[in-house]
């Protein structure tokens, strides 16, 4: 969580210096598209953390299926990736975690990537 917001307020300190000097923030230079990467890198880990702690079985299996479903029974069956806990035929986790999890992922290694690749522009097009 820390990271996380770490992340977003140096993104917004970036961007409000850039505006006060008259410039307009620009995503594709490194700074940014570092502090973009570890941002969604950060939440993908906050949700997962969250979810793997609310929905998987863990020590007690039975406990999960009593919390969420009103069942004490051990479930039927579990994964981590994709998350996944099924209770009495019915999957337990939310529908919009693992789609979450995979685009929060896929945004953090694009801009990952992309870092290099503007730096390398970016001084290419600043030296002389």
């Amino acid at each position: 969580m820390v990271i996380l917001a770490a992340a977003l307020i140096h993104l917004a300190v970036h961007a409000a210096r850039r505006l006060r000097g008259g410039h307009r923030p620009r995503l594709a230079s490194p700074k940014p598209l570092a502090l973009v990467s570890l941002a969604a890198l950060s939440s993908a880990f906050l949700i997962f953390s969250y979810a793997e702690g609310t929905y998987s079985p863990g020590l007690w299996g039975d406990k999960t299926c009593m919390f969420t479903m009103g069942d004490r029974d051990h479930p039927d069956s579990s994964s981590l990736f994709p998350l996944s806990t099924v209770c009495n035929g019915v999957e337990i986790v939310p529908a919009w975690v693992n789609p979450t999890l995979v685009a929060l992922t896929a945004l953090a290694a694009a801009t990952l990537v992309a870092v290099p690749f503007a730096y390398v522009v970016r001084r290419r097009t600043v030296s002389p």
